[in-house]
């Protein structure tokens, strides 16, 4: 008997820990607080929904971050990050992730699952490769990417439905990719500097 009740209020525990975590619609995650540190974040973990570290001379992604169940807004712009870890899948609700002005090289596979992901910002890093399964991202509307040493523009991108902006100003781009991405995505608005005489990247 005693091990029933026990398994109810577990039960009843997880269901009320469930139903705490909501995905809010643009609007709605606009209002929200804006945290800008670590520490005011874990006081309240459950009520993060935004966080800003930029400038925060950081060389990781603060382990803390994916405690934050409800996090759907990231910004960790400027700093010295160099890597994205699997554990960003644990931010399930994730909408707005700006990474941009750090030294991140991979778009690593775990983050192809965020599939509320709206808008990825890796702009200025040193990634060379677009992951071939990017499509994986369908809700994604802006994709920057610019000044990146990018070597692959797959075709994938072009089953990016929902995609409104490519930024890739700065990349070196041959003409015959730019025309190819043009091709694929006739919808989105494409920012790219003039064609380069050369291989992509280099």
């Amino acid at each position: 008997m005693i091990q029933k009740i026990t398994f109810l209020l577990l039960f009843i525990s997880a269901l009320s820990t469930s139903s705490s975590a909501q995905l809010l619609d643009a609007a709605a995650l606009d209002t929200m607080k804006v945290y800008t540190s670590i520490e005011s974040a874990m006081k309240n973990p459950d009520e993060v929904y935004r966080l800003h570290l930029n400038r925060k001379k950081l060389t990781e992604i603060p382990p803390e971050v994916f405690q934050l169940k409800n996090l759907q807004e990231l910004i960790l712009e400027k700093n010295k990050i160099d890597s994205i870890p699997d554990e960003i899948i644990k931010l399930k609700y994730l909408q707005i992730f700006n990474i941009s002005q750090n030294k991140v090289v991979v778009i690593p596979n775990a983050m192809l699952s965020l599939i509320h992901l709206r808008t990825l910002d890796i702009s200025d890093n040193f990634l060379d490769v677009i992951p071939e399964n990017i499509d994986k991202l369908a809700n994604l509307e802006y994709l920057i990417l610019w000044d990146n040493p990018i070597t692959v523009y797959p075709n994938s991108l072009g089953m990016l439905e929902k995609l409104k902006v490519l930024d890739l100003m700065h990349n070196l781009i041959s003409k015959e990719t730019q025309d190819r991405l043009y091709n694929i995505l006739p919808d989105a608005k494409l920012i790219m500097s003039a064609p380069c005489r050369c291989q992509d990247g280099e």
